[in-house]
């Protein structure tokens, strides 16, 4: 109990000594432009992933279906079809893990489409913040801050920084 005190004695003396400021990263991000065009991107992308995958689930319902309905197949035909089968359901499970899986295709491409967004926006939070002199910038979207004053939220000023190209 006594360290528990301390430390929240410790931390509050230490933000006391800061000049602390917040944004709202999920504003932020609903005012981009780049953000738009970079969902709409990946969702084109996603869609053509998936119609492959649809392709694919179709090419193994026919095959099911050929297997399930011609009686007057020959063993070695049959057998041909089941390895058919058996091969295309693995292709199909391996190119939805590879593309939908963690660390699939999916995960990276929208990465690489956030990375420079998300950079733009941290280097605009540091200009503000040594600009205006402030020493944290919390981020009220991470759901940590329970309250904050609107008088420290300078999510306005980064959208603006963002807006009319950075540095002035």
């Amino acid at each position: 109990m006594k360290i528990a005190l301390f430390a929240a004695f410790t931390v509050t003396f230490i933000l006391a000594a800061q000049t602390i400021a917040v944004i709202d990263s999920d504003r932020i991000f609903e005012n981009l432009g780049e953000v738009t065009d970079a969902t709409e991107l990946l969702v084109n992308e996603i869609q053509e992933w998936e119609a492959h995958a649809d392709s694919l689930q179709d090419e193994i319902d026919a095959i099911e279906a050929d297997l399930d309905y011609t009686m007057v197949m020959s063993p070695e035909r049959r057998r041909e079809r089941e390895a058919l089968l058996e091969e295309k359901s693995v292709e199909l499970q391996d190119f939805l893990s590879r593309t939908f899986g963690p660390g699939g295709e999916v995960e990276s491409r929208n990465s690489t489409l956030v990375s420079p967004i998300v950079a733009s926006i941290n280097e605009a939070v540091q200009e503000i913040s040594l600009e205006e002199g402030y020493d944290i910038v919390l981020d009220t979207s991470g759901g940590l801050v329970v309250y904050v004053s609107n008088s420290i939220d300078i999510t306005d000023m980064v959208l603006e920084k963002l807006s009319t190209g950075g540095s002035d």
